[in-house]
């Protein structure tokens, strides 16, 4: 699928959404692995010192304790609970921190949106076909090359640092304990730095690739564009239909209006403008307009309703192109539209 040619398209949010929630994000393996290097490194400046001088004392203090019959039966569950405390104490700080160090990685590169998809069972991957085609994909061959690599890679910095330091660090045997221990740390030191260095060049590489790849198996066709556009949106027949249903609502609302109108200015077929005037409003509102045939139902609706029907056809026409249903006209027409109420006025008055 990521290899599909028509798959051109860059991944929508709601693409987006979907993978997340079924587990599949950009991960680097090697990024998590260089985090927690570089974590245990600090902490191992800080505390190593520490930690070596708790774990010289706890010795000793086994030393002092091998005396004929310390292993006999009723001091072994001692024994054992000494060791057990020991380990705690010594290991439980880096192991602590690898965990919170793991799932810092882990949220920086992901986020935080748990999935159980990943863990519901998938019986294709028990087809033999796929299991082959898996190993003997393009993907393995990228992953083998990669990992080649990194050995390669980490095992050229190794040489760097233990090419010059082996006589050196064989010299030691003659030298006293102490500072056979600082040669070594020393060499230690300088060791884990540079793989470390290799290692967090290794992980952003990896994490650069890992995001393409991602990126590209979560591409879409355009096709797939246009449907989750007509998904989120409607359909356009249905959206249609919707506007359809909410113009024959208004004009209905609009249509009973016009017996409440105090005159109707025609064009005089195509066009009619109802117009309502007391002492309710400041100006003359509209309260229906139409073309051809919503005018003819408006001239209708006027004349079983005894409204007055004026032709007047240039000002219905700026009327109709000028003040919105519900609304006033503009002043530029109140002087035409006063004649016309003078003349509905005087049509009542003789009535």
């Amino acid at each position: 699928m990521a290899n599909d040619p028509d798959r051109t398209e860059k991944a929508t949010p709601k693409r987006r959404q979907k993978a997340r929630s079924e587990g599949s994000v950009a991960r680097s393996m090697d990024f998590d692995a260089a985090l927690i290097l570089w974590a245990n490194f600090f902490m191992f400046l800080g505390l190593g010192t520490a930690t070596i001088f708790l774990l010289g004392r706890e010795v000793a203090l086994f030393l002092s304790r091998a005396v004929p019959g310390a292993l006999a039966e009723a001091n072994r569950t001692v024994l054992v609970w000494d060791v057990m405390r020991i380990l705690a104490r010594v290991l439980l700080p880096f192991l602590s921190l690898n965990l919170l160090v793991a799932l810092a990685g882990g949220f920086a590169q992901r986020g935080f949106k748990p999935s159980v998809k990943p863990l519901q069972p998938k019986f294709d991957r028990l087809n033999p076909a796929q299991g082959f085609k898996r190993i003997f994909s393009v993907r393995a061959l990228v992953e083998l090359l990669k990992s080649l690599l990194k050995f390669s890679l980490l095992a050229a910095v190794a040489y760097g640092v233990l090419a010059d330091r082996v006589p050196v660090l064989l010299g030691t045997l003659r030298l006293p304990l102490g500072e056979a221990l600082s040669q070594f740390q020393a060499t230690l030191f300088i060791l884990y730095r540079n793989v470390m260095l290799a290692m967090l060049v290794l992980a952003l590489g990896d994490f650069a690739w890992q995001r393409y790849n991602f990126e590209k198996s979560i591409r879409m066709t355009k096709q797939e564009v246009k449907d989750e556009s007509k998904d989120a949106e409607g359909s356009p027949e249905v959206k249609r239909h919707q506007r359809s249903v909410m113009l024959t609502s208004a004009r209905r609302r609009m249509l009973a209006q016009v017996p409440k109108a105090t005159v109707v200015v025609t064009n005089p077929t195509h066009v009619a403008v109802a117009l309502r005037y007391d002492d309710r409003t400041a100006a003359p509102v509209c309260v229906a307009k139409g073309l051809d045939h919503l005018a003819l139902n408006i001239r209708e609706r006027a004349r079983e309703a005894g409204v007055p029907i004026l032709e007047r056809p240039e000002l219905a026409r700026a009327l109709y192109r000028s003040v919105d249903v519900d609304k006033p006209i503009p002043r530029e027409l109140y002087q035409a539209v006063a004649q016309v109420l003078a003349f509905v006025y005087r049509l009542r008055g003789a009535a």
